[in-house]
């Protein structure tokens, strides 16, 4: 093997070593969730939060939300279930019956879109969710307390493991599971294929 040849194969082997510890650097930074200190929080059986999935198929919308409680089913958080409606061919919501902690709401908005043992790479998947704001969402002004709210990933996601929402009001915030807190934030980053999905779901 010649310099030349040499210097490509490193550069080959450099790149692959690059892309696979930033992948496993997502996949740390989303599998640390499981460590967050739960809030206490009392669930509210009239509650109206509900996540719209666009993009998956049936069968693997079973097995988001069974992947997805599997995952926290030790951490202390109260019981809570999952149940979908499908909409049309490839459109599923999902709603609360028994409620769930809004951090765990957060992570679902996240996890559905980006779930650890499906390939969401090579398919548009289009993720939102509406609730009305609580004390419960940490971060938010008392202020915004019984505003209706819409829950998304931020447009051209890039960093992942951050879901931002838009009040009733027009204020947005961004919640980055480093820190799990609603800060507010300029940049709305709402794509118009998700604010067509979300004007779709009624309260």
């Amino acid at each position: 093997m010649n310099g030349q040849s040499l210097t490509i194969l490193l550069l080959i082997i450099g790149v692959i070593v690059i892309a696979a510890i930033t992948f496993l650097s997502f996949r740390r930074k989303e599998s640390n969730l499981d460590q967050v200190a739960v809030a206490p929080f009392v669930p509210n059986l009239g509650n109206d939060k509900t996540i719209l999935v666009k993009g998956w198929n049936e069968n693997e919308v079973r097995k988001i939300i069974a992947d997805f409680i599997e995952t926290y089913k030790n951490q202390g958080y109260p019981p809570y279930t999952i149940e979908y409606q499908k909409k049309n061919e490839n459109l599923y919501k999902l709603n609360f019956p028994q409620d769930i902690h809004p951090v765990l709401f957060t992570f679902l908005v996240d996890y559905v879109a980006y779930p650890f043992e499906l390939d969401f790479e090579n398919r548009p998947i289009t993720v939102g969710g509406k609730a009305t704001l609580s004390s419960d969402f940490a971060g938010i002004d008392g202020s915004l307390t019984g505003q209706k709210a819409m829950f998304y990933l931020p447009e051209n996601d890039q960093e992942g493991a951050v879901v931002y929402m838009r009040t009733d009001s027009g204020i947005y915030f961004a919640n980055s599971f480093d820190k799990i807190s609603w800060e507010r934030v300029q940049d709305s980053r709402l794509s118009e294929e998700t604010k067509k999905l979300l004007e779709g779901v009624s309260l």
